[in-house]
């Protein structure tokens, strides 16, 4: 017995004080034992038609689950599929009493689903293998909330689901959603003229709806009438009359609805792949198992070394970190004794980053992993303070001294303040190597004289003066505050600081010299570091060298790509202008869509039709739904503009924000939305914001690198907005993505056709 069971099973529970406790359990056992016998029966029908026609295996799994819902669970009398699933959710959250349900959301997929059952069953539609094992893994899902997981017969279903493992091209598998793909990209060709239609669509769709049901209330009077009265009267007549007169209104509008045929395709096929691509990364998520390229990487890892995981965007070095990171907890290398000091972490460069790696750890269920997450800044400034409890940073230290001291002609106030704390202190540059050795300063905008870099050098003595003075340090100098200590200090004042044997740290390509120099001065063994160069939209050169690290020949390097569609990372790398190094991805989905205009308004709009169109007609959970902008100032727009359309929104920097939360539009900065993913992203481009610290060819790269990060948050769905203007990056945008350059062939990845094993985050 479960309390879950009374729930499923309608019947009373054993707190039921109406009958002895013993006789209620007996009951329910009985109950349990009959309602098994009958399910075994029909899930043994299921398991025969496996293998069979994909159509109608899916259309036979819905038929399992509406009769469950119906007859067995007794949770709902509705009609409509969508309204049936809605009411037993419903029954499931209120039984859970406000507590967490495993597996909920499999509901609305079957939900979305169950549309293209009823093409299968009105218009004999085919479906795809692919989809059909997508079907098998919600159905899996579901029996689990039924509290039928245990069934044998279930397990075989679920055993079935081996094709994911399958190592052809999803090409070759997917024939029908190849198709799919074919026709959709025939439709995307015109999708901001279809988005201009979803509007008197969505209302065309309520009225013939409204239609509907009053046609049928007349119907049902008329009939009324008649058993009333035997001959005609003018009630007969009038109703007649009424519901004669609904039929042409419906004809017409029906023949009008012949119109929307196009967008009713587009909504068709981004639909098939929503529920395909989405239930497919749930199932990876649910295996957590790595695959034979990132096994090796975890392997690989020398924990009596520094070593550095290489990969691109989506190709699971976070995972590595968490699972190298668990697993050494789990074969306790690092013992954790009664004291709270902590024998390793896990960093990240983001607190936002930090919150979603906590996310996946408690997804994962890694509770002692998820205690280690903690963002460099964080563990640095935890540092910093056993030094002195009144230390402290202040980001704005070196700019506001700036401003006070007398400036030079040839550097403006931020040219400065880029200066010395961004590439000084940074890259804990010495007085010797500044002016003696005028070593190079790659990325900077100026060249600068010997005297001239004296000038620098005096104001950058006075900013660490004065912030010496104060114990306010800003970001950078922190970290030279704490190796100046560490060189000078007594053992035992060391080993204060030095509690960490090992750091897992996450986007080390963002990260500065002087960060790296510090960590591995405050750690007692090795740096074990996941970076990818091509999402650097930081650091101006590699750190690695100029931190004394050497990862050469330990280094892993990953190269397929499981976060992005075969689509996604086709555009993204076609973008980046990257030869690929032998990447790619596999799974197939919609192709990225392209949105132009002049006007940022007229963008605006655009963008609120489409996520519109997401949220009603492919009903997407908003928290699925992610709006990267170029700025804060943009991100503020946009949840001005969802607010005036009741559209809930939550800013992922804001401090209450979290992932669990629910109900809600993420919107983000692009900076901030770096090692996060989302099944829907929309990039919202109306300008680029262009910072004038470092040199033009050094900040192009640096944005280029932020739209490909941008790009790569996309699971299945990316949507791109742009105001091209004459701005080359923004037009490049507009080259990579454009529907009527043809270049997403079967070879657009470099891989010869050839899809890639699945797995992982």
């Amino acid at each position: 017995y479960t309390p879950q069971s009374a729930l499923v099973l309608h019947i009373p529970t054993v707190s039921d004080t109406s009958r002895p406790a013993a006789e209620t359990r007996v009951q329910i056992r009985a109950a349990r034992v009959i309602l098994f016998g009958e399910m075994q029966a029909k899930l043994q029908r299921l398991t025969r038609l496996v293998g069979t026609d994909p159509g109608f295996y899916v259309l036979a799994l819905h038929s399992f689950v509406e009769h469950y819902i119906r007859d067995v669970a007794a949770a709902s009398t509705a009609e409509q599929f969508h309204e049936l699933i809605w009411e037993f959710r419903a029954r499931l959250v209120e039984f859970a009493d406000g507590g967490f349900v495993d597996g909920l959301n499999c509901l609305s997929r079957l939900g979305r689903q169950h549309r293209f059952t009823n093409l299968v069953r009105h218009a004999f539609e085919e479906l795809d293998p692919e989809e059909a094992t997508a079907a098998t893994h919600l159905f899996v899902v579901f029996c689990g909330l039924a509290d039928l997981g245990a069934l044998p017969e279930v397990r075989e279903l679920e055993r079935h689901l081996h094709v994911w493992n399958e190592r052809d091209s999803i090409i070759e598998q997917g024939r029908v959603l190849h198709t799919v793909q074919e026709e959709l990209k025939q439709l995307q060709e015109k999708n901001a003229e279809l988005l201009g239609s979803l509007q008197t669509y969505e209302e065309d769709e309520r009225r013939l709806a409204e239609l509907e049901n009053r046609i049928q209330r007349f119907t049902l009077e008329l009939e009324e009438a008649r058993a009333r009265v035997r001959d005609k009267d003018r009630r007969v007549d009038a109703l007649r009359a009424e519901r004669a007169t609904l039929r042409q209104e419906r004809t017409r509008l029906l023949a009008r609805m012949k119109g929307y045929d196009e967008l009713e395709r587009y909504v068709r096929n981004l639909g098939r792949f929503s529920v395909y691509t989405t239930t497919r990364m749930d199932y990876e998520r649910t295996l957590m198992r790595l695959t034979p390229e990132q096994e090796d990487a975890v392997r690989a890892i020398d924990r009596e070394s520094d070593f550095l995981v290489r990969g691109s965007a989506g190709t699971g070095k976070s995972l590595i970190l968490i699972e190298a990171l668990r697993r050494t907890l789990e074969v306790g290398e690092l013992p954790f004794q009664s004291s709270p000091d902590r024998q390793a972490v896990l960093l990240t460069f983001t607190r936002t980053l930090a919150k979603f790696e906590d996310y996946v750890t408690g997804l994962l269920k890694m509770d002692r992993v998820r205690t280690l997450v903690q963002t460099v800044d964080t563990f640095i400034l935890e540092r910093l303070q056993r030094i002195n409890p009144g230390y402290r940073f202040d980001f704005e230290a070196v700019s506001a001294t700036v401003e006070e001291l007398p400036g030079v002609e040839f550097f403006s106030a931020d040219e400065l303040v880029a200066e010395i704390e961004t590439y000084l202190f940074g890259n804990v540059i010495t007085r010797e190597e500044y002016i003696r050795d005028v070593v190079p300063r790659v990325g900077l905008r100026r060249r600068l004289s010997r005297g001239q870099r004296e000038q620098v050098w005096q104001i950058r003595e006075e900013v660490a003066r004065r912030m010496e003075a104060s114990g306010a340090f800003s970001r950078n100098y922190a970290r030279i505050r704490i190796v100046e200590f560490l060189d000078g200090a007594a053992a035992e004042q060391a080993q204060c600081l030095r509690d960490v044997r090992t750091i897992y740290l996450d986007e080390t390509q963002d990260l500065t010299a002087g960060d790296l120099m510090t960590l591995k001065a405050l750690i007692t063994g090795h740096l074990i570091m996941a970076a990818d160069i091509q999402q650097s939209i930081y650091g101006v050169s590699s750190p690695f060298a100029r931190a004394g690290l050497r990862v050469a020949g330990r280094t892993k390097i990953l190269r397929t790509n499981f976060r992005n569609t075969r689509q996604i990372h086709a555009a993204a790398q076609r973008f980046s202008r990257s030869e690929g190094d032998g990447l790619f991805a596999f799974r197939e989905g919609p192709i990225p869509e392209l949105y132009r205009s002049d006007s940022s308004d007229e963008l605006g709009r655009l963008l609120l039709r489409k996520l519109q169109l997401f949220l009603r007609q492919l009903e997407y959970d908003p928290d699925n739904i992610c709006i990267l902008a170029p700025h804060n100032s943009e991100v503020a727009r946009l949840g001005d503009l969802l607010a005036g359309e009741g559209i809930p929104a939550a800013v992922i920097t804001d401090k209450e924000f979290q992932f669990t939360s629910v109900g809600a539009v993420r919107l983000s900065t692009l900076h901030s939305s770096k090692g996060l993913d989302f099944p829907v992203v929309m990039v919202y481009l109306p300008y680029l914001h262009r910072r004038r610290s470092f040199d033009e060819e050094t900040t192009d790269r640096l944005l280029r690198n932020l739209i490909y990060v941008g790009f790569t948050r996309a699971m299945e769905n990316l949507n791109v907005f742009v105001c091209p203007g004459d701005d080359p990056i923004l037009q490049d945008v507009c080259l990579a993505l454009s529907p009527a350059d043809d270049r997403d062939g079967d070879d657009a990845d470099g891989d010869g056709g050839k899809g890639g094993p699945h797995g992982g985050l």
